[in-house]
């Protein structure tokens, strides 16, 4: 009897270090997050009228974009009008894209330009928190994780570093262990080839449980979402935004895993 008893205290003992080691992995949340919203909307380039949203949702919208072409950092700003109640949360985001015709030289003068936009964006947020939203294929993952690194160097370490990812950057496709924003989104939705065995995958684990990215998600309106862990969700919708459109989100049912008889 003695030795399976052991053999228990050991495994339970190998569970609390696991366990002690995942949470120590997590990043500790920045005092500008914790007082953020748990819910966002995403507001795109297009004009916006919001003066009718709630209490307690936050605005996520895109301030400027940056192209990269070649040698070049061409900076577009909002010109799209966006319409909010004083008091409403807003974060600022900065939004990159990448030339596919002009491939783009990813030179320390690009990624300081990308840099300098955003440190100029995070004035105009009234809630401490700035976010880049910056898509790159493998071979352009350093460039942005030397930029997201340059950024948060330069930052006022009282503003928070929030940034999107690719869902698959937070499952089998993980690199984002020391990336140094605040921050992770992972967007579940527009998931490619793979995404109804991505989505039964995440609906199983209810979300993304990567230290990096469990502390919030991107959803669309135009796709199912889940019934997740807790944290911030984000909310993208693919035409203009309405009381209407809130409403019916907020009442949409959540897909969820069955619980097991």
């Amino acid at each position: 009897m003695r030795r399976p008893l052991a053999l228990l205290l050991s495994s339970l003992a190998l569970l609390t270090l696991r366990m002690d080691s995942s949470a120590s992995s997590r990043p500790p949340v920045h005092p500008a997050l914790a007082a953020l919203p748990a819910h966002m909307i995403w507001a795109w380039e297009r004009p916006e009228d919001l003066r009718w949203l709630p209490a307690g949702v936050g605005v996520a919208y895109v301030a400027s974009t940056v192209l990269l072409q070649g040698d070049e950092a061409l900076v577009y700003r909002r010109a799209a009008p966006l319409l909010l109640a004083a008091s409403a949360p807003r974060v600022p985001v900065l939004h990159v894209d990448m030339s596919w015709r002009q491939p783009p030289a990813l030179s320390e003068a690009q990624s300081r330009r990308v840099a300098d936009e955003l440190l100029r964006l995070a004035g105009r947020a009234n809630r401490q928190v700035v976010q880049l939203d910056f898509e790159v294929r493998r071979s352009q993952r350093p460039f942005l994780a030397r930029t997201i690194g340059a950024i948060r160097a330069r930052l006022d370490p009282a503003i928070a570093l929030s940034v999107t990812a690719l869902a698959s950057w937070c499952l089998d496709d993980y690199w984002l262990h020391d990336i140094a924003a605040d921050e992770v989104v992972p967007m579940a939705f527009r998931m490619g080839a793979d995404q109804h065995a991505l989505r039964a995958r995440l609906l199983q684990q209810r979300g993304f449980t990567r230290a990096r990215c469990g502390a919030a998600i991107g959803f669309s309106t135009d796709e199912p979402m889940m019934a997740v862990r807790e944290g911030r969700h984000y909310y993208f919708s693919p035409q203009a935004w309405s009381a209407a459109r809130w409403q019916a989100l907020r009442s949409a049912p959540r897909s969820s895993i069955p619980s097991r008889p």
